[in-house]
């Protein structure tokens, strides 16, 4: 099962056709070649950026160390791999759209229907933290420790 972030476009209401669904999880494209995945999916800067950071690698690694280079490599398309689906999550909420909730799917049919019949997750909305961060935390409860443990022995 995967978890699909559901967003719906600007201006909608309730369930709608246009709603995009976007599955969350690791990408195995965008660790083969990150610079091209977030091109194919429009994210011009980071795009950019991921191929700056390899141009980079490539061109500081000595020539001896091409493991090292290729452990800078690796990690970069690991980066876009794991962050990939939360930086088109943010260009989506630039845009204007909204995210409605998530569900667990087999795939993105199974996703549609899910959405369609009201089995979703419903997002937190932004406020909800907001007024989170005032508040006072409740007293912690005092338990059982490992200190607690040994000494009942």
């Amino acid at each position: 099962m995967r978890r699909y972030r559901i967003f719906e476009p600007p201006g909608a209401e309730g369930r709608t056709d246009g709603a995009r669904f976007l599955r969350d999880g690791f990408r195995p494209w965008a660790l083969v070649v990150p610079s091209l995945w977030l091109l194919r999916h429009r994210l011009w800067l980071p795009a950019v950026a991921a191929f700056l950071a390899e141009v980079l690698v490539k061109v500081a690694a000595p020539e001896s160390g091409v493991p090292v280079a290729a452990l800078l490599s690796l990690t970069i398309g690991l980066l876009v791999a794991l962050e990939g689906p939360s930086l088109l999550a943010r260009r989506l909420c630039r845009a204007g759209w909204h995210e409605a909730g998530a569900v667990w799917a087999r795939d993105e049919q199974d996703a549609e229907l899910l959405y369609f019949a009201g089995e979703v997750e419903i997002a937190p909305t932004p406020d909800a933290g907001r007024a989170m961060v005032g508040a006072p935390r409740p007293a912690l409860r005092p338990g059982q420790s490992l200190f607690d443990l040994r000494s009942a022995s």
